[in-house]
Parts: structure tokens; C-alpha cells; sequence
């Protein structure tokens, strides 16, 4: 099964690429992306340096890093029911040492508003504001992207009979992700496990309406080895997937690792400034479709500036503003499933079967503040059979971006008391700060580009104590 999976895995995107081509390549737009990086740093690379990077950031401290990309996307404007996309993006870095991978690499195929994808894109799961927040708690682009293929509904879908105040969109994706080692079962090992995912959204309210309200859940599960794991059961591949994707119980017991959220979020567009304010509510293997615990969560309030500065001002001005605080340290399920102390704890991020967790490539696919053990000091308490040693923390999280003299600043910074998880509990609270300082001016050279320099640091007990600065020049534009 698994060197099926490989084929597909790797011949889907090119056939895909092959078939669209004859659609005709006029109707949508060629872009490319480039950037090189050199970062230097007193210990580790500073968390927010790499957080949220898609797994492209070395963990090193001292590297540099080629980034090159090029992507057809859809043309707006363009009428014909069927269009194409695809994309391939390359990322080199060299530190301790050399390391070089393909971020991107997909194909996809978009008939009116439903698209078909296959291959690893960059993606997220959650009502939040991608441009300055922490992170989404299921899917955050923490980690490398993952080969899937995948359907959905990527912007929201007036549903007419409601006189276009509903809308609505999703996706539904099956991906994979390698072997595993694992914690309990009858094997120690298995050669593949997989993630599925999927998400519902609704929009209550037109593009037209100043006020709008979201709802909706996202879902994933990492599965695999069942018939290895649990030799017991004689669960076959198909069977495995059916009671993954829909949850269903078997003997007092979830198949796979679920963990996902149950969002809302309201949205007022003003004159000058545009308001979010959301809530992702966790839930997690054995109370998937119980919500009991309401503690534990991601609160936001993101602020944009929509009124345009005057051309060629010059003088200071706030553009966003974004506030967040998040909290895991309950999961704790006080009506647990079938009333068995197995369903009673939760532990975010890690999974009682699979050492890899909620991870690729040792990177956490959920938030980043759930760091992988081998990020984290190393005086603390840590168990080869969990992922991250730090699952129980509350956060606060602020993002600033702002121009001034023709440059773009930002800011994140990020301040969390950390308790470890109940496996591996810290002695005591264990007090972080995170900071991130940028400022980028564009240039007018190689017929335009900009350059930019970030300072970054850690200090506190959850990660080593470090500084570090990068400087980077980077390009992008249309090739038609």
C-alpha cells in the first residue's frame, strides 16, 4: 500500500499538470517569488524566527536560506468554467548543514467553485488572522506542507436559496505523512500513517454587510498501522479510514489521533478600520463529539486599517493590530466517553499511540507554542514517547504592523506561563518571553525588490536564552 501511495503521491501532480495545460494556459497568471536570507544567533534560532515558517527555517541559529518560487493562480476575472493552477517552490538552507527540499509542489483544477488539488501547498485550518496571530490550534503552517490530495470550496459560497446571506465553504483532503514509531501496540514501528482533514464554514451575512458572523469546525486525525497496531481487530485499510473520518467508537476507542476545533468569529467593517474578534474551542481523541471542555482555547481581536494613507506619506501610522490569548492547561474531559478514565485527560499534541505526534518533519503542525522537545531547554523534563513536553501553557500574543519613512515594520511578541504536560509536568511555572522586530524598504534596483532585517530573541525558561538578527533581500512580481 505504502509504494502505491508513493506513486500517486508522486505521479497525481505531473498528470494533473499535463491534462490542464491542454485547458488552454490564457485564462489565469504566472507569478514568481525569490528570496535569500543569512541569520545569525547567540544559541538556537529565536522562536519567532522559525515559528510559522512552514518548516523552512533552520533550528541552528548561524544559516542562510534560498527561497525561489513560481505559481500560475487563478484568474479572477476570467468567465470559463474550468481553469488550472499549480505551483513549485524550492527552499535551500546551509548551517551546521546543508539541507534542500520542495516546499510546494502541486497541481489543481478548480470547475466553477469546486477545486481539486493534489500535491503539498501551504495551509491552515481555523477562523483566525493569519497575517499576525500565533498560530491556528489544529493547523497553524508551523510544519513543512504535507502531500495530499484534496477538494473543496476555498472561498465562500453564496447559497442563493437563502438570498446569498448564507455562505459557505470547505475542504476535505487525505495526505501522508511516513512511518512512525509506536507507543503502544503490538509493533514497535509501522512504515506509513496519514492525516485527514477536513472543514466546514459558514459566513452569516453578504460581502455588502458591514456585520458578519462565522461558524464552523475543522476536523483531522493521523491513522495508520491499524492491522499492525491492533492485530486484534482485523482492521483492514478501508475499515480503518471509515471509522477515522467519521469518528466512530470501536470498543471504548477512537481509531487514530483526532484533534480539531469548533470556531465562531463576528466581523464589523467601519470607515477607516475593519474589527475581527474569533474563538477556537479545542477538542481531542474521546470527546470528539461530546464538547465538554470549554477552558481551553484561542481568543482574538485583530484590527486593520482599510482607508488608504495618502500617496507618498511619509510620517508614522499603525496599519494592524492584533491581540490574542490562548489557554491548554485544563483538558480535561469531565464526561468522558463511555464513563472510562481513558477518555477523562486529554494531551494536546501528543498522541498515546504514535511517537511523532501532531508533528512533520519535527515541526508541530498545530500552534507553534506547543513546541517540539528538542526545542525546548534542555534542563527540562521531557518522554521519548510524546512530541512536545509542553502542552499545558497560557499565552499572550500581540502583532503590530505599522510604516514610517517608507519602511514596514512589524512586530510580534509573545508572553506564556508554561506548566509542561501531565506526562512530563514542569517543577513550577516556567515564565517566556518571544520577541520579533522587522522593517522591510523596498529598493529600486533589479527592477524593483525590497530588502529586509529582523532582530529576534528569546528569554525566559522554556527555551534557551538567545538573540539573533537576519538581514535578506527578496523579489517578486508577474511573469504575464
Amino acid at each position: 500500500m505504502s509504494s502505491l501511495f508513493s506513486l500517486i503521491r508522486v505521479y497525481l501532480p505531473l498528470y494533473l499538470l499535463l491534462i490542464v495545460f491542454k485547458l488552454q494556459a490564457q485564462d489565469s497568471t504566472v507569478y514568481y517569488k525569490a528570496s535569500v536570507m543569512a541569520a545569525g544567533a547567540t544559541a538556537q534560532t529565536p522562536f519567532w524566527q522559525h515559528a510559522n515558517q512552514n518548516g523552512s527555517i533552520p533550528l541552528n541559529g548561524n544559516f542562510g536560506v534560498v527561497d525561489a518560487g513560481i505559481y500560475k493562480v487563478y484568474n479572477p476575472h476570467n468567465p470559463r468554467l474550468i481553469q488550472w493552477s499549480a505551483g513549485v517552490q524550492g527552499i535551500a538552507s546551509y548551517g551546521k548543514s546543508a539541507n534542500g527540499f520542495l516546499s510546494d509542489l502541486y497541481a489543481a483544477v478548480k470547475i466553477g467553485k469546486i477545486e481539486i488539488l493534489a500535491g503539498q501547498k501551504r495551509m491552515t485550518a481555523g477562523l483566525v488572522d493569519t497575517t499576525l496571530s500565533s498560530g491556528s490550534l489544529a493547523m497553524a503552517g508551523n510544519a513543512r506542507p504535507h502531500p495530499r490530495v484534496q477538494v473543496a470550496v476555498q472561498e465562500y459560497l453564496p447559497l442563493y436559496f437563502t438570498n446569498n446571506f448564507v455562505a459557505l465553504k470547505f475542504t476535505y483532503s487525505d495526505g501522508y505523512l511516513g512511518a512512525s514509531g509506536i507507543n503502544y501496540g503490538s509493533v514497535p514501528r509501522i512504515s506509513d500513517t496519514y492525516l485527514h482533514q477536513k472543514q466546514l464554514y459558514f459566513r452569516l451575512g453578504r460581502k455588502s454587510h458591514r456585520y458578519r458572523v462565522y461558524l464552523g469546525a475543522n476536523h483531522q486525525a493521523i491513522w495508520g498501522g491499524e492491522k499492525e497496531i491492533m492485530p486484534l481487530y482485523r482492521l483492514d485499510m478501508l475499515k480503518a479510514y471509515w471509522y477515522t473520518i467519521s469518528g466512530k467508537t470501536l470498543d471504548y476507542r477512537k481509531i487514530g489521533n483526532h484533534f480539531g476545533t469548533f470556531d465562531i468569529g463576528g466581523e464589523w467593517h467601519g470607515k477607516d478600520w475593519n474589527f475581527f474578534l474569533y474563538r477556537q474551542n479545542i477538542y481531542e481523541t474521546g470527546s470528539l463529539f461530546k464538547v465538554t471542555n470549554f477552558e481551553d482555547g484561542l481568543n482574538g481581536l485583530s484590527v486593520k486599517r482599510t482607508k488608504p494613507l495618502p500617496k507618498g506619506s511619509s510620517y508614522f501610522a499603525f496599519h494592524s493590530f492584533l491581540l490574542e490569548v490562548i489557554g491548554t492547561r485544563n483538558q480535561i474531559n469531565r464526561y468522558p466517553i463511555s464513563e472510562l478514565a481513558l477518555f477523562e485527560r486529554a494531551n494536546y499534541f501528543n498522541s498515546y499511540v504514535y511517537q511523532r505526534g501532531w508533528s512533520y518533519y519535527g515541526s508541530g503542525i498545530g500552534s507553534p507554542l506547543a513546541p517540539a522537545s528538542t526545542t525546548t531547554d534542555g534542563d527540562l523534563p521531557r518522554n521519548n514517547s510524546e512530541f512536545t513536553n509542553n502542552n499545558r501553557f497560557w499565552a499572550f500574543h500581540t502583532g503590530v504592523t505599522a510604516t514610517w519613512m517608507h519602511l514596514k515594520l512589524s512586530f510580534r511578541g509573545t508572553y506564556s506561563r508554561n506548566s509542561g504536560s501531565f506526562l512530563t509536568p514542569f517543577e513550577g511555572v516556567k515564565q517566556q518571553v518571544s520577541l520579533w522586530l522587522g522593517a522591510e524598504k523596498n529598493l529600486n534596483i533589479l527592477k524593483g525588490c525590497s530588502v529586509y532585517s529582523a532582530l529576534s530573541s528569546d528569554i525566559g525558561k522554556l527555551y534557551p536564552n538567545t538573540y539573533g538578527l537576519s538581514i535578506g533581500l527578496r523579489k517578486s512580481g508577474f511573469l504575464d
